[in-house]
């Protein structure tokens, strides 16, 4: 189980840099108000609380709680919140230390924070994996690493090259979909009739 763990770890982390977004959930909290502003942080211990799975949020949205309003997008600031006064909106969010950070609002809001999540360990041969045809990557990867651990240098590598082969055919699969028009470039030089300048 070590083995497949750090296996479907692996794998979770390249579905990630390549944009893949199985490792993606929603969440929407309200935050109430108390003495007149909401808190100006979410965190695994703010009530309410970031959820448990929340590797890193990707965007804020925010709307007034209670009304039918569309959610806006919130602004990411990365170099530090201004010097603002709370107003009737939280208008822009930072993440750090593992916290979302704002100014606060003046009325309760409800936020819907968009995030990458990590999916829990397996425990069980019975527990679900949770990244859909996933069984060619990691059972490559955990006999790479069951290989190289007794000491099969070359069955290893051979192994680890088939898990990669197989990881990268499944994060076409999950890209190839959001590639809605195929593009041709231009070739170069002119063409009968048209004259380039």
């Amino acid at each position: 189980m070590p083995f497949l763990n750090t296996a479907y770890r692996t794998l979770q982390r390249e579905l990630a840099e390549n944009g893949v977004t199985v490792l993606v959930a929603q969440l929407d909290l309200d935050l109430p108000l108390t003495d007149g502003l909401t808190p100006n942080e979410i965190s695994d211990t703010s009530s309410p609380q970031l959820s448990s799975d929340c590797l890193a949020p990707h965007t804020l949205a925010e709307m007034a709680t209670g009304t039918s309003d569309l959610f806006v997008p919130m602004e990411k600031i990365t170099a530090g919140l201004p010097n603002f006064q709370p107003g009737s909106y939280l208008r822009m969010w930072e993440w750090l230390e593992d916290k979302v950070n704002s100014v606060g609002a003046t009325q309760a809001i409800t936020v819907r924070v968009r995030y990458e999540k990590v999916l829990p360990a397996l425990c069980a041969g019975t527990d679900p994996v949770q990244i859909r045809s996933s069984t060619d990557p990691l059972g490559y990867g955990t006999a790479a690493m069951v290989a190289r651990s007794s000491g099969q240098r070359a069955l290893a590598l051979d192994l680890m090259a088939a898990a990669a082969d197989a990881t990268a055919k499944l994060i076409e699969r999950y890209v190839r979909p959001e590639q809605y028009k195929a593009r041709r470039r231009r070739p170069y030089g002119p063409k009968r009739g048209i004259a380039y300048l």
